[in-house]
């Protein structure tokens, strides 16, 4: 690869909405129906460009602060040094360049794309080649929709999963946890197993169904072990940080599951932000859990792999998370999951894409694999034109 420098880098806020207004979870109001992109690019020599969002470091951060961060981590540096590279195989970051990775993997994914796009290489081929032809991926956007529609109640869930499957999904996570916060306990896991029954009514056998109760049980295994037992019936895929990840708890789980004859999968951990801290190395020790769930985006590629050799021989399946990472999060878990020996299934936001050029083709509730050098996703300038005045610029 001949020798280029990272000669700019720009930080520009650009909102990114949702197909529709999108309700509470356990303990969060409405989501809305719009957030904020921090995008980051980062422009060599040759005039290839990689891309990223910052939005992790500027949920507590400022633009100077991350300004000042991306001149120390990017600008003026050869993009050679970017990763490890091993036989075309990243094997690690690049020389220096741990530090500014380890608590923003983000980073690490615009080094990928930039690396892979100057080498004329996909990012998946960077990994070491694809392990899957296609990448599946689920609706994320089913939120307590029924608080938005109160006369249609649970139905309104049904309705909006009804259309998420003639729009070509075949698989979905539904929000529960009602009674965390907005309702009583019981009426609230009332509610939910209303909820999950209308949800499997209106889409049929054939649609996955994962549910995600964002810790709302905490306390109350008694209406968790009632709860599993009434949605069993619907064939639930995964069970979601249904209680705060707790070894008892989750053991109590596992019991629940087996005395009500659910084969359900049990996945936690994306509020891990240290992974594998101990409570989540307890229970993958002692298999009380069956996938793993850190952000993608936020911790990053190279900290997914190192995941991944971690969980090697556990059992563990790999499920990034991936909600909150707007529209460039769906391009950088295409390219996790195609190359990922134990990915199950992609967190899709289905934002309005408007400032990236265009996903993969989506076929039967999977997308295909990118074809284009790194991510194989760049700017749309057209769509990026009305937030450049915006823009932040750094330059050698």
């Amino acid at each position: 690869m001949a020798s280029e420098r990272i000669e700019s880098v720009t930080l520009t806020p650009i909102p990114s909405s949702y197909q529709k207004e999108l309700g509470k979870n356990a303990y969060i109001d409405n989501i809305g129906s719009q957030r904020l992109e921090w995008v980051v690019r980062a422009r060599s020599t040759s005039g290839a460009e990689g891309i990223s969002i910052a939005n992790r470091l500027m949920r507590e951060g400022t633009v100077e602060k991350t300004l000042a961060f991306l001149k120390d981590a990017l600008l003026g540096r050869e993009v050679d040094d970017l990763l490890g590279i091993y036989d075309g195989v990243v094997t690690g970051a690049g020389p220096g360049m741990d530090r500014w990775y380890r608590h923003n993997g983000w980073l690490s994914i615009l080094a990928f794309d930039l690396v892979g796009k100057v080498r004329g290489i996909s990012a998946i081929d960077l990994f070491g080649g694809k392990k899957h032809d296609s990448v599946p991926a689920y609706d994320t956007t089913l939120y307590f929709q029924d608080f938005l529609n109160p006369a249609k109640g649970a139905q309104q869930v049904g309705d909006e999963a009804a259309q998420a499957v003639a729009d070509g999904w075949r698989a979905l996570k539904l929000k529960l946890g009602r009674g965390g916060r907005w309702m009583l306990p019981e009426a609230g896991m009332r509610r939910d197993i209303e909820v999950v029954h209308s949800v499997r009514e209106s889409v049929g056998p054939d649609v996955k169904i994962y549910v995600d109760a964002n810790f709302g049980y905490d306390n109350h295994l008694d209406l968790l072990d009632r709860l599993i037992k009434e949605v069993t019936p619907t064939d639930i895929f995964w069970f979601e940080e249904m209680i705060t990840h707790d070894v008892d708890g989750y053991k109590a789980m596992r019991e629940s599951l087996a005395r009500h004859g659910s084969s359900a999968l049990l996945t936690c951990g994306e509020v891990d932000r240290n992974p594998i801290s101990e409570v989540f190395q307890d229970l993958i020790e002692d298999g009380l859990i069956d996938g793993y769930q850190p952000d993608i985006v936020g911790h990053g590629y190279l900290g997914w792999m190192e995941l991944e050799r971690q969980l090697k021989g556990t059992g563990v399946r790999t499920i990034p998370h991936n909600f909150g990472n707007g529209t460039f999060g769906s391009y950088a878990s295409i390219v996790w999951g195609a190359a990922s020996e134990t990915y199950v299934s992609l967190e899709d936001e289905r934002n309005i894409r408007h400032f990236l050029t265009p996903l993969p083709a989506f076929t039967d509730g999977a997308y295909a694999l990118p074809t284009g050098p790194g991510l194989g996703v760049d700017i749309d300038e057209s769509g990026y034109a009305p937030h450049a005045k915006h823009e932040n610029r750094i330059e050698v």
